[in-house]
């Protein structure tokens, strides 16, 4: 099955974001890991969502996934297997 993000329910400040997938289970995608890899890089382009601020501006786009305007975002098959499941 392929997987992809119906609606974002919670932007955390640990770099973690709670998603409903097509399957319509609801999961903890922590990013914070990659988030600090984006920060050590310091590029300037994808470390700017080491931004707390800047990471809440996270969108859904048209596919499914997790996206910041500076175009960044990630695979949602990717997002869904790296998440965890949260209780109900």
């Amino acid at each position: 099955m392929l997987h992809f993000i119906k609606k974002i329910q919670k932007v955390n400040d640990d770099f973690s974001v709670v998603c409903l997938f097509n399957n319509n289970e609801t999961r903890l995608v922590d990013l914070s890991a990659w988030v600090e890899e984006f920060r050590q890089a310091n590029d300037g382009w994808a470390s700017m969502i080491a931004d707390i601020n800047y990471f809440k501006k996270v969108q859904l786009d048209s596919y499914g996934t997790l996206m910041w305007d500076n175009q960044l975002d990630f695979c949602p098959d990717v997002l869904y297997e790296m998440s965890k499941p949260v209780a109900a």
